[in-house]
């Protein structure tokens, strides 16, 4: 009985190990599949459409997003309505005050005035710009814009 076992266990090993070379010596040398060239004749021609896709825009009455109804309904013709007449607002320049510098035991005083986005050092009754410097201090100063003073505080 001890015989057969091992006849029996001989074979299976046997078999495992043929089946392991069998692999390996397949996969050193595979077949290569023959490939066949076709050539085909083939045109591709579209079919053109000749039909035309027409639409129309329509006054919409009720909002999309909200769901309500709009507000502003404008009717009539707008060259018969006459504007009055505004007066253009001048184009004064955006003036802010940035502040102080000054020598510690000295009288005069530098103010940091930005014009329109550009820093300037002005002293004072000095001009940039049309905008005179006329007096300040560490919180405010006064400026004169075509003749017109004004008084500007610190951000």
């Amino acid at each position: 009985m001890n015989k057969t076992k091992t006849y029996i266990l001989i074979a299976a090993v046997l078999g495992i190990w043929g089946t392991i070379g069998y692999k390996i010596i397949n996969g050193l040398s595979p077949d290569n599949p023959v490939t066949i060239e076709q050539n085909y004749n083939v045109v591709f021609n579209p079919k053109i459409s000749t039909q035309i896709d027409t639409f129309s825009i329509q006054n919409v009455e009720k909002d999309p997003f909200l769901g309500t109804l709009a507000s502003n309904k404008k009717t009539g013709d707008m060259a018969a309505r006459v504007l009055p007449k505004t007066k253009l607002p001048e184009n004064n320049p955006k003036i802010t005050y940035g502040g102080l510098i000054k020598k510690q035991n000295a009288s005069d005083q530098v103010f940091v005035v930005n014009i329109n986005n550009n820093q300037h050092l002005l002293k004072k009754g000095q001009v940039v710009d049309s905008v005179t410097l006329l007096k300040g201090n560490t919180k405010t100063i006064t400026i004169r814009y075509k003749n017109k003073p004004q008084t500007i505080t610190r951000n």
